[in-house]
């Protein structure tokens, strides 16, 4: 009965120890993870990679502390790291996709197709880039919904990234009836793009013909502005061009639509 009682005290004090390890163990880890996350701040390194080495650090150190804490209690690390082996190549196969988009997320902070902040379309979305992890890229909105998209998927699609340049081109389009001078209307708006503090007057800007329709003369307008003011810009110049074409009794043209219908006699009449 001793040496049974004595191997249930050791055995004991090697769980405790275990237990231990582990809680100080997964302490440290959140230690070292805030102590990581404030010196990557201070040395201005990219919120991309800051939100996708953080986590796998973290994982990393959190395995080495389970592993620590099962050698600990007196289980052979190698058994257990051949058993632990088999089951990853199981769930290895299990999440193939899984995997696609931890290595997809590796390549994006690689390459850097896009980062934190971008304005992004990809896969039928568009948002900014509110995080890039481990497995998935997370979008947000205009209308401050959030979209999940895999990061595999992603590298494998294409993207259009609206942040990269530092210039944005707007495009207006609109129609016009036959009747109206055209060299008099590209005059007037060529002045409205003049006046505005808006529209970058390095850039090319042009108003031209695009189509002749049955309903009337199809003209767009194109200018550039700073990233940052595009959509403002944009909006403003929409609301100025009708102003204008109205003061100047230029008349713009509708879609009409037609409708055939077959008499009894077999005539058509529309």
């Amino acid at each position: 009965m001793e040496w049974i009682i004595e191997d249930i005290i050791k055995i004991a004090i090697r769980f405790g120890v275990s237990i231990l390890i582990l809680i100080v163990g997964f302490w440290l880890g959140n230690v070292l993870k805030g102590f990581l996350r404030r010196r990557m701040e201070k040395r201005n390194v990219e919120p991309t990679i800051r939100n996708f080495i953080i986590p796998l650090l973290d994982i990393l150190f959190k395995i080495l502390v389970i592993i620590t804490s099962i050698g600990v209690v007196g289980l052979h690390i190698t058994s257990f790291a051949a058993v632990l082996g088999g089951l990853a190549i199981g769930v290895g196969m299990a999440m193939q996709g899984s995997l696609s988009n931890f290595a997809g997320g590796i390549l994006i902070i690689l390459f850097k197709p896009f980062k934190v902040g971008d304005s992004i379309e990809a896969i039928g979305h568009s948002g900014r880039v509110e995080a890039i992890s481990i497995l998935y890229t997370t979008l947000v909105t205009d209308d401050r919904k959030v979209v999940v998209l895999p990061n595999a998927t992603l590298l494998n699609n294409p993207v259009v990234n609206g942040s990269i340049k530092n210039t944005r081109r707007i495009v207006i389009n609109f129609s016009l009836t036959y009747k109206n001078d055209l060299e008099k209307c590209k005059r007037v708006i060529l002045t409205l793009l003049e006046a505005d503090p808006g529209i970058l007057k390095n850039e090319s800007t042009v108003v031209e013909v695009v189509d002749y329709q049955h309903s009337g003369v199809l003209m767009a307008v194109k200018a550039f502005a700073n990233r940052e003011e595009h959509s403002e810009v944009s909006n403003r110049l929409k609301y100025q061009l009708k102003e204008v074409l109205d003061a100047e009794k230029i008349d713009f043209s509708f879609q009409t639509n037609q409708l055939i219908v077959a008499s009894p006699s077999g005539t058509s009449e529309a």
